[in-house]
């Protein structure tokens, strides 16, 4: 059963492989949010950006508490990411990931229209 081609198709990404795709995505979210590097002094608050794209408020005005649960989301699905064995679960969850960056670079731009 263990030679079956159904088994070795899930086999784990290579830890190296699960940085080197999470670091890259970070990394063109924050290029993409800002190419100017403008404002990359500000860059610990990108995950604001999250509550911004559901509402701009929330990404102007929310607080420590809108930082905490945005951060918050980021820390989880880092921890759901970096222990997925599967290579299928590993890719879904990038996917996952880039979806959420792509929200927060919009609520990023949501927050500072004129830049």
């Amino acid at each position: 059963m263990a030679d079956s081609p159904v088994a070795g198709s899930s086999r784990a990404m290579a830890v190296k492989y699960k940085v080197a795709f999470y670091v890259a995505a970070w990394l063109a979210a924050l290029f993409a949010t800002d190419p100017s590097c403008s404002l990359w002094a500000l860059a610990y608050m990108f995950p604001i950006g999250l509550a911004a794209f559901i509402n701009v408020h929330w990404g102007n005005d929310g607080g420590w508490g809108v930082y905490a649960a945005c951060v918050g989301i980021y820390l989880v699905h880092a921890y759901f990411y970096f222990r997925s064995r599967e290579k299928r679960s590993t890719l879904l969850l990038l996917a996952v990931l880039i979806v959420l960056l792509v929200c927060n670079i919009s609520g990023c731009h949501n927050m500072f229209p004129g830049h």
